[in-house]
């Protein structure tokens, strides 16, 4: 009787565990989820700072000099040697030029810059966007996991107490108890790995967004894009493009250093009687135009360009084959769907059947296990069918480039 009480005691005992066990509430959609990950992310954290330089760039493009101006002060005299008087200031003041069309150019730069800035923040966002939406159906696959495990150590903690009961009435063999017990153990290892992996799950989540628990809500397939040179991973490329053509523009065109104008002030007297006599100078400064000072930077403006076409080219090519491989997918997951209902469908109902069977003598226990694991394993799939589709589409919406 005593093995009866404490049977019982168990059963009851996981059986509260499992419905008093915490459940994983929403916290938020998935778009709190993203927008909670990007405010963590550098890059974000930074933005006013690279608006200040861009700014700063901008306004350099648009100053009166293209370098600071210079100033020259000088003395000479004869104190060293004769000591006559001798006495001459100097004073000069450097102003660099632009060039002709090089402020415009520099402008161009700086606003094809600032762009590419910009195409690489939503670029960027999106990519930690895809983080999220991964963290989050590991989560949720976790969670169903754990959820089916649960269930599973519930109703084998319930079957090896009605097989302990027979055995004590003499229907059944100690050996069915030992396998009853022994499948008992084996959920619950079941239970241990799934909680695990949920507590695994959740922690990386928790990393990305700061959440402790799952964000409720549902995607829905959004529709096709116009273009795929409108996706936002092609734009920063299609930036750098236009940046490296700007940059190739100017090193062709600007084919000198920048001249300077120089405009000084001398005053001098040759010995202690002389009055000073003050004078006024200009000079003006133009660098040459040579092969080794611009080849170089022409071939270096010419290369950064041909890789940033390249690098357009190849990133269009795979984010294409990605939006096909992802209808693919979730073509392949409705498919899955469909045949794992059915196959969770003829579990259940074999199940049921052996369970009657089971109860009235008619079958071994053994083959009540069976049926049992089938029907786990049936559910579990049916469950994790459903949940692939429902990733599926936001594997699709990612792939599409669609922020949540």
């Amino acid at each position: 009787m005593r093995l009866v009480t404490t049977s019982a005691a168990r059963v009851l005992c996981t059986i509260t565990l499992l419905l008093l066990a915490p459940p994983l509430l929403a916290d938020g959609t998935l778009r709190d989820a993203v927008e909670r990950a990007w405010l963590r992310q550098p890059a974000y954290q930074a933005g006013a700072a690279r608006r200040e330089e861009f700014a700063a760039k901008r306004e350099a493009a648009q100053a009166l000099f293209p370098e600071p101006p210079t100033l020259s002060v000088g003395n000479r005299n004869d104190r060293l040697n004769r000591n006559d008087g001798a006495r001459e200031w100097e004073a000069e003041i450097a102003l660099p030029l632009w060039l002709p069309g090089e402020q415009r150019r520099q402008g161009a730069i700086a606003l094809a810059e600032r762009e590419q800035y910009d195409s690489g923040l939503a670029a960027a966002k999106l990519k930690i966007a895809g983080e999220v939406r991964d963290a989050v159906w590991q989560a949720r696959l976790a969670d169903n996991e754990l959820a089916l495990a649960r269930r599973k150590v519930a109703e084998a903690a319930a079957l090896a107490a009605d097989v302990e009961r027979r055995v004590r009435a003499g229907d059944l063999a100690r050996v069915d108890l030992n396998q009853a017990q022994a499948a008992e153990r084996l959920a619950r290892s079941i239970l241990a790995e799934a909680e695990f992996k949920r507590f695994r799950a959740m922690q990386g989540l928790d990393l990305l967004t700061g959440l402790a628990a799952l964000p409720g809500g549902e995607e829905t397939l959004s529709p096709d894009a116009a273009s795929i040179d409108d996706h936002p991973l092609l734009a920063p490329l299609q930036r750098a493009v236009a940046t490296a053509q700007a940059r190739l523009d100017q090193a062709a065109k600007n084919r000198r250093d920048n001249p300077e104008l120089e405009l000084g002030a001398r005053r001098e007297r040759s010995s202690f009687g002389d009055t000073y006599a003050n004078s006024l100078q200009v000079r003006f400064r133009l660098p040459f135009a040579t092969d080794a000072r611009n080849q170089p930077r022409i071939a270096a403006a010419n290369a950064e360009l041909i890789e940033a076409q390249a690098a357009l080219g190849l990133e269009r090519t795979r984010l294409a084959a990605e939006i096909e491989g992802s209808r693919r997918e979730l073509s392949q997951a409705r498919e899955l769907l469909v045949l794992s209902e059915s196959r969770s469908a003829l579990a259940a109902d074999t199940q049921q059947l052996l369970a009657k069977a089971f109860a009235l003598g008619e079958l071994d226990l053994v083959a009540r296990l069976r049926a049992e694991n089938d029907r786990f394993e049936a559910e579990l799939n049916f469950s994790r069918a459903k949940l692939e589709v429902a990733r599926a589409v936001s594997r699709l919406n990612q792939a599409r480039g669609v922020v949540p």
